[in-house]
């Protein structure tokens, strides 16, 4: 059951780094996003969609991690207590306290990820916007050259 609760941790581990490692990516993305020519930020908007889906994953599924973890710790804690009886209470208050520990940093988790996902989703849309007004000034201006002409 300890390896089981020690998986848990690495597996909220890797999610958070590897999601952090996603916002590093998509933070560097924003700074490179091409003002040039319409085709070029489509492709943009293209790529800096992709990616987004795992801080979306990590922002749902984390909070079930911590749930996981604080509910094989406490059946570790209980099974303890068995083993232990009530001599050993104030180990098995640590373990039950060590445990929620792991509810606490899911919720965090969840947090970080779904602000960040927020954040990510309204920059592609205003991205979108502005590039959808650009089309139609050039669709505009072209349109009134034909007819002035």
């Amino acid at each position: 059951m300890q390896t089981v609760k020690i998986a848990v941790f690495i597996l909220m581990f890797l999610v958070f780094f590897y999601g952090n490692y996603i916002v590093f990516l998509k933070l560097l993305s924003l700074r490179k996003k091409p003002n040039t020519e319409p085709v070029d930020l489509m492709r943009w908007l293209l790529d800096f969609k992709k990616g987004l889906w795992f801080l979306d994953f990590s922002a749902t599924t984390s909070p079930l991690l911590g749930l996981l973890g604080t509910v094989i710790g406490l059946i570790m804690a209980f099974v303890e207590l068995g083993r232990k009886g009530v001599a050993g209470a104030g180990e098995i208050s640590g373990a039950i306290g060590l445990a929620l520990v792991a509810t606490a940093v899911g919720i965090a988790m969840s947090l970080w990820f779904y602000l960040w996902y927020k954040f990510f989703i309204s920059k592609h849309h205003q991205i979108k916007e502005e590039l959808k007004i650009k089309l139609l000034e050039e669709e505009y201006e072209e349109t009134k050259t034909f007819v002035n002409a």
